[in-house]
């Protein structure tokens, strides 16, 4: 009797851990079902609450990261979406049809924030363009038949191409405009004429190169009305993009 009411506190202890751990699963889960009823209802602030309650129980709950970064896309926050679909990336999970949608919703949160960066002519967008790329080539690595993520992924290496272009234009014109500027700059250094002979001299000299620079100058106003052009054609697209899914942002992939 006594050895074996030795064993019994530490086996009440076990109980006790056992159940708390069952409990704290079942509430983590619980506040994953209550984030999705208010994702449904488009309240996404209070989804969003949910499911971070969801992560501090259960730091491992594959739902409650990918369904947050769901409500972080259609509200438009995919820097924040970014982060919660790669560390739902992270987690360990047989299901490849997840897995995929995790690397879908990804690529799409990369292709946005390539537009964005796009339209903003911050210099950013082919990095995100190429991250979005290989996100959709992840994606299609789990489920090779997925037609939406071949569709997304094409789209994605138009626009990549099209963005080192304009990056390789928008160099080649920085070059042009530098070279411009260091021939005024020796024109400038060049020694002053001594009689006002020279001087006029050196005016006619100078008259007949004034048209070349207002050609010049015209070059550069044509190349930056090309570059508007192709930004313009990228601005109607997305128009039309927002118009067929009602105006507001819709997910492609959900469990």
């Amino acid at each position: 009797m006594t050895r074996h009411s030795l064993h019994i506190p530490f086996i009440f202890t076990l109980l006790a851990a056992f159940c708390n751990h069952a409990q704290a699963q079942n509430t983590a889960r619980d506040h994953v079902r209550l984030g999705n009823r208010q994702q449904r209802t488009e309240n996404y602030q209070r989804a969003e609450t949910h499911y971070q309650r969801a992560i501090q129980r259960d730091s491992t709950l594959l739902e409650a990261y990918y369904n947050i970064a769901n409500t972080q896309i259609l509200q438009s926050h995919d820097s924040a979406a970014i982060a919660n679909y790669r560390h739902a990336a992270q987690l360990p999970t047989g299901n490849h049809r997840k897995r995929q949608a995790i690397h879908h919703n990804l690529g799409n949160a990369y292709y946005a924030q390539g537009i964005s960066a796009m339209n903003a002519q911050n210099g950013n967008d082919a990095q995100f363009f190429q991250q979005a790329v290989d996100t959709y080539k992840e994606a299609l690595r789990q489920n090779p038949d997925d037609n939406e993520t071949r569709y997304n992924l094409a789209k994605a290496q138009y626009m990549l191409k099209k963005s080192q272009q304009n990056q390789q234009q928008n160099q080649q014109n920085k070059q042009n405009k530098q070279q411009q500027n260091d021939q005024q700059q020796q024109k400038q250094d060049q020694p002053k004429p001594e009689d006002k002979q020279d001087q006029k001299d050196k005016q006619q000299q100078q008259q007949p190169q004034q048209p070349e620079q207002k050609k010049d100058q015209m070059d550069d106003n044509t190349a930056e009305q090309l570059l508007n052009s192709a930004q313009q054609d990228e601005k109607q697209v997305q128009r039309k993009l927002q118009q067929q899914q009602g105006g507001t942002r819709r997910l492609e992939k959900d469990w």
